[in-house]
């Protein structure tokens, strides 16, 4: 019983922080970007999943409180299934807002180097943006393992959401450079070329497709109300 009622009040707490966030994030500039804008949503989703979960915790308790073992542990079991998938939700609003501090890094870089349209911009495939997005700062590294395996460890948002792969797309095509660390064997750092920056600038200005709509479900319409009723029915309209 304590124990539930202490993950009633640690859900409660999660939830307002989400909530704050949230309305943080929605009066702030990331509206801006496609980025910024998943970051929103994905703080939407977070806070209305806690907050549901923390409203099955106090029914839990409430049943609890008086021997209703059943009706707990359905409880229980929903708010468990709010809270499916919050751990991943938060790693996806971390990468999310890294991405879009990226983009405006990179307008501002793009600005104070007067780097102007020149050329035509290098396409780039989503994931590639998402990788110039999330390394803009300048501040990535990338560490060899002793496995012959590569993975990029800075910034931490980018450690899951950057493959080693596309690291190679992007260097390979003079968007992206790395540099051994001599402090650091087996490291490298990341750093986003000029090219990389329209690369970037000009995909994320490219309309993107929207997300597919739910289909539509078609209820049976209701029968058909009696005669007096669908008269009266009328004679309002």
């Amino acid at each position: 019983m304590q124990e539930t009622v202490r993950a009633g009040g640690a859900l409660r707490q999660t939830s307002l922080v989400a909530g704050r966030l949230l309305a943080r994030a929605a009066l702030s500039d990331a509206t801006t970007t496609v980025d910024g804008r998943e970051a929103i949503a994905l703080l939407r989703h977070l806070a209305e999943a806690t907050s549901l979960a923390a409203v099955r915790t106090a029914d839990t308790i409430s049943a609890l409180a008086h021997g209703d073992t059943a009706s707990a542990n359905l409880f229980l079991e929903q708010a468990a299934t709010h809270l499916t998938g919050t751990p991943s939700a938060v790693h996806r609003v971390g990468s999310a807002l890294l991405r879009h501090e990226g983009y405006l890094h990179a307008q501002d870089r793009a600005a104070r180097q007067d780097l102007g349209p020149g050329e035509e911009a290098v396409k780039i495939s989503e994931a590639q943006r998402k990788a110039l997005a999330s390394l803009a700062r300048g501040d990535g590294v990338l560490r060899e393992t002793g496995t012959g395996l590569r993975e990029v460890v800075a910034p931490l948002a980018a450690y899951v959401s950057v493959r080693a792969a596309t690291i190679d797309a992007l260097a390979s095509r003079d968007l992206l450079t790395l540099t051994p660390l001599p402090k650091q064997p087996g490291h490298y750092g990341l750093r986003v070329t000029s090219a990389g920056v329209h690369a970037l600038l000009a995909a994320s200005r490219r309309p993107r497709r929207s997300p597919p709509r739910p289909p539509v479900i078609l209820r049976p319409a209701a029968p058909a109300a009696s005669a007096p009723a669908s008269a009266a029915a009328v004679s309002r309209r």
